[in-house]
Formats: C-alpha cells, sequence, structure tokens
C-alpha cells in the first residue's frame, strides 16, 4: 500500500525542514568567520525558528479538526510520492548530517551556495503543497511561506554576488 500524504503530514514535513534549516544556519554561523555572512545566517535561523513556530500552530489547529484524518484529505498518490522524493534528496542536511556538510564545503561561498539550493527546493516543496493542500488554512501558510522563501533567496543571492565580487 502507498504512503499518502495529507495536509497533516505537510506541515509536518514542512516543520521538519524548517527545523533542519535552523540548524543548517546554527552551525553556518558558528563556523562563519565573516560578519557580514555570520548576520545572514543568524537572520535566517531566526526566520527558520519562526516558520516552525507558524507551521506548529497551523498543524496543531489543523489536527484538531475531524475532517482532516478521513481519506478525503490525503493527497493522491503521484504528489505524495514527488513530495517525499524532494524532502529525502533535497532541501536542508539533515542535523546529523549539517555540521560535516558544513565543514566540507570549506568556504563561506559554498556554504551560501547550498543554502541557496536548499531555499529554493522549499520553495518547489511549498508551492506543491499549497497546490494539493485540501484546507485552506494550510494553503494560505504553505503560500506565505513560499513568499518568504523567496525573500531568502533573494537575500542569499544578493549576498553570493557579494561575496564573488570582493
Amino acid at each position: 500500500m502507498e504512503n499518502l500524504l495529507s495536509d497533516l503530514e505537510g506541515l509536518r514535513i514542512a516543520m521538519n525542514i524548517e527545523k533542519r534549516g535552523f540548524n543548517f544556519y546554527q552551525k553556518a554561523y558558528n563556523k562563519c568567520k565573516d560578519t557580514q555572512a555570520k548576520a545572514l545566517f543568524k537572520a535566517l535561523m531566526e526566520e527558520e525558528q519562526e516558520h516552525l513556530c507558524t507551521f506548529t500552530e497551523y498543524f496543531n489547529r489543523i489536527e484538531a479538526c475531524k475532517e482532516a484524518h478521513t481519506a478525503e484529505y490525503l493527497f493522491d498518490a503521484e504528489t505524495s510520492k514527488y513530495l517525499t522524493v524532494l524532502v529525502e534528496s533535497h532541501v536542508f542536511p539533515t542535523e546529523q548530517d549539517a555540521e560535516r556538510i558544513i565543514n566540507e564545503l570549506v568556504t563561506v561561498g559554498n556554504i551560501i551556495k547550498l543554502a541557496l539550493g536548499a531555499e529554493k527546493d522549499s520553495i518547489l516543496l511549498y508551492d506543491e503543497l499549497a497546490k494539493c493542500s485540501k484546507f485552506e488554512d494550510a494553503r494560505t501558510i504553505f503560500l506565505k511561506l513560499k513568499g518568504e522563501e523567496q525573500r531568502h533567496v533573494t537575500e542569499i543571492s544578493q549576498k553570493l554576488k557579494e561575496i564573488v565580487n570582493a
């Protein structure tokens, strides 16, 4: 039997991604010596924490709704597979892998490039979750956070340009 996802599972996945993002930015902040890059990682770390709080609030609200636990609120099989693959292979590294990966990246520029890719993958994920969401509250929050991740991409891209041109 296939593992079909629901809005609740989508929110749970999003919460996990935000935790992984927080952890990644925290480790990058601790490793980094460049004050501008540290400021960027600190700001992103704080925003990931805010996103986690937002997702947790909506998760609790939707979980309390009986309809959220019925089959009609499950995503279709193809969407469930796609979201599972996207999360497993992309976005931010797991907490166990984050420090090792950051150490292997060596330069601030490489750390920022990985962050940029992770934020782009987050946009894809939140866009797909919004498209297939059955609850308007969940759809609204996925779209809102997609917009915030797009802003992160802009900020991170700008920082990367500054580092490359320095």
